[in-house]
């Protein structure tokens, strides 16, 4: 791995770790202070709420400027709504630090993804992304653990102020431009408005890239429902916050586990059929998990979830990059975001809402039933996407090597 990709990896994983870190935080505290699991799904809900209004726009002017500058901004806005939860202990507090972390945590990503692919050589970009991948992974291992742990020992408003602190890591590479974002396009505002308003609808309507899309909302909503309902289920059983941070930091290892092993499933599967076994093992550890409330038990069905869902990431971002327009990426992958965060704003405001009215284990029965639901509707997939893999001689237009 080169220096620059590397120390590029560090700050992106850290502002990860924040983020991720921040969403348990803010479930635990709002939990702690006696809300309802709708407004725990609210506050949830609200992580991705405006990035998915604000991140295309994003997208258009990073393609312009370049991702540098706005991502030092979006770190710095981070570490400001995390000092908010810190400072003012109450409710609302965590309404604001949903908004401010998530909206520009997202803002961030979006420039990361623009970023990234731009690294080295234009055949280096697969192993970027899946190098990427990896530091998210342990990231989300990581974040989750270490914010439980202060939680039990320290306080909800100390965890805050541990995950603060990070950002100040990314704002200081990039500001003393250790590493050197690239460029932008160098186009006009005017152009780049004009040329980004065709874009969205050519995007829409272009079967491929609706099919990746959709591939990012189904991998969005099962990330939003496990980062929101095992928490909720944690607590309903009586778990502390160290064991649940320790089951969300199991399925984290286990997407590190299984994107170690990208390259070989390649060789062997299509996009398309890693996609129907990853959905089809979700579903059916969805049926599994609430039947189970040992904490052991908890880790290993979350640990299998986890090697389901691991290469959905990567995967989708790896087809969108290599269908955008080189003046564009920033904007297909703000849609991208747009898209995730329409997702994971939605599903935790309607999980909130049914698992008050209902409780939490039915919600996991419906998740599973849409997702296995979902590869029995697109079985076909299985085969034509063999042949394509074959045909081609074992790459397709869904293979992560492409």
């Amino acid at each position: 791995m080169s220096r620059i990709l590397f120390i590029f990896i560090a700050i992106s994983s850290a502002n990860h770790l924040c983020y991720m870190g921040t969403r348990l935080v803010l479930v635990l505290y709002a939990i702690n202070l006696h809300a309802s699991p709708a407004v725990v799904g609210i506050i949830v809900g609200l992580f991705g709420a405006v990035s998915a209004v604000v991140s295309v726009p994003a997208g258009r002017i990073m393609d312009r400027i370049g991702p540098g500058r706005p991502m030092i901004w979006c770190s710095a806005i981070m570490f400001v709504g995390a000092m908010v939860g810190v400072l003012w202990r109450d409710i609302t507090a965590l309404f604001i630090v949903s908004v401010l972390v998530g909206t520009f945590y997202s803002l961030f990503f979006v420039g990361h993804t623009q970023w990234v692919g731009k690294i080295g050589k234009p055949g280096d970009r697969v192993n970027n992304v899946s190098l990427a991948s990896l530091g998210f992974s342990i990231a989300t291992f990581i974040g989750p653990m270490a914010a439980g742990y202060v939680i039990d020992h320290f306080g909800h408003a100390a965890a805050l102020l541990m995950l603060g602190v990070v950002p100040l890591f990314p704002i200081a590479v990039m500001l003393f431009k250790v590493i050197e974002a690239p460029p932008g396009s160098g186009q006009s505002a005017a152009m780049r408005t004009a040329a980004g308003r065709r874009s969205i609808r050519d995007l829409l309507r272009d079967k491929n890239l609706a099919r990746v899309y959709m591939v990012c909302v189904i991998a969005s909503s099962t990330w939003s429902i496990v980062s929101l309902l095992i928490p909720l289920y944690g607590s309903e059983i009586g778990l502390k916050a160290s064991t649940i941070g320790l089951i969300l930091a199991a399925y984290s290892a286990a997407s590190i586990v299984i994107r170690i092993f990208m390259t070989q499933l390649a060789r062997h599967f299509t996009g398309w059929q890693q996609m129907l076994m990853s959905l089809g093992s979700a579903g059916v550890c969805f049926i599994i998990l609430p039947l189970v409330t040992n904490v052991t038990g908890l880790m290993v069905v979350a640990f299998l979830i986890g090697l389901g869902m691991g290469l959905a990431g990567p995967l989708s971002q790896n087809l969108l990059y290599e269908a955008s327009p080189p003046d564009r990426i920033g904007e297909v992958m703000g849609l991208r975001v747009t898209v995730m965060n329409s997702t994971s704003t939605a599903v935790p405001l309607v999980s909130g809402a049914l698992s008050a009215a209902v409780g939490v284990l039915p919600l996991f029965w419906i998740l599973a039933a849409t997702l296995i639901g979902g590869v029995w509707s697109r079985r076909e997939q299985w085969s034509q996407a063999r042949l394509t893999h074959d045909s081609h001689g074992g790459s397709s237009a869904d293979d992560p090597k492409t």
